[in-house]
C-alpha cells in the first residue's frame, strides 16, 4: 500500500505525481549516503552508487569486509540521503530515504546487475566482458550487490519554497 503525505500543501507539487518525481529525482543522481548501524550500537554513513527499479528499490554494489558491509550484515535497518553537491539553500532539493538493506539473492542478481548496468555503463562492460556474464572483474571482483527496500521516502525541494516536503511511506 502507498500512502503519500505532502507536508506543506502545495499545488506546483500535487501529491499524485509524488512517485513519478521520485523516480525521476532517483534517475537523475548517482551516490546514496548510506547511514548504518554496527553491531556495537556505532553508527557509520558511506557514499554508493544505486541504480533503483520501478518499485523504487536501491541497487548497490559493495563489499562485505567494508565498515558498512559488516554493519549491514548485523543490522540491516538503514538511512540515507541522495542531492546534488555545492547547492545554494533556496535551490536545495534532495532526497532522504529509510528502509531496509540486504544481499540480493541469487535469483534477483541479475535484475540487479542488469539495472546497474545501465546506469553505469563501465559496470554492464565488465559484467558482459571477457569473462563471461555476470561475472564482476577487476576492483568490483569482491563487492555483491545489496538491496535495499525502502519504506519511507521525504522529497525535499526548497526550489518550490524553503522548507517544502513531501513525504511517501511504502
Amino acid at each position: 500500500m502507498v500512502d503519500s503525505r505532502t507536508s506543506i500543501p502545495n499545488t506546483q507539487y500535487p501529491s499524485s505525481g509524488l512517485r513519478d518525481r521520485l523516480d525521476d529525482f532517483l534517475a537523475a543522481h548517482t551516490t546514496l549516503t548510506l547511514a548504518t548501524v554496527g553491531s556495537d550500537g556505532s553508527p557509520a554513513a558511506a557514499a554508493v552508487f544505486y541504480a533503483h527499479d520501478a518499485d523504487l528499490a536501491l541497487y548497490f554494489l559493495s563489499e562485505e569486509r567494508t565498515q558498512h558491509g559488516q554493519n549491514l550484515l548485523a543490522n540491516g535497518q538503514v538511512a540515507g540521503t541522495i542531492q546534488a553537491d555545492g547547492q545554494d539553500w533556496r535551490a536545495i532539493r534532495g532526497l532522504q530515504v529509510q528502509g531496509a538493506a540486504r544481499p540480493v539473492t541469487a535469483a534477483e542478481w541479475p535484475h540487479a546487475a542488469a539495472l546497474y548496468g545501465r546506469k553505469f555503463a563501465f559496470v554492464g562492460a565488465l559484467l558482459a566482458g571477457s569473462t563471461g556474464p555476470g561475472v564482476l572483474t577487476g576492483p568490483l571482483a569482491r563487492a555483491r550487490f545489496w538491496v535495499l527496500r525502502p519504506r519511507w521516502f521525504r522529497l525535499i525541494d526548497n526550489t518550490v519554497r524553503f522548507g517544502y516536503k513531501e513525504e511517501l511511506v511504502l
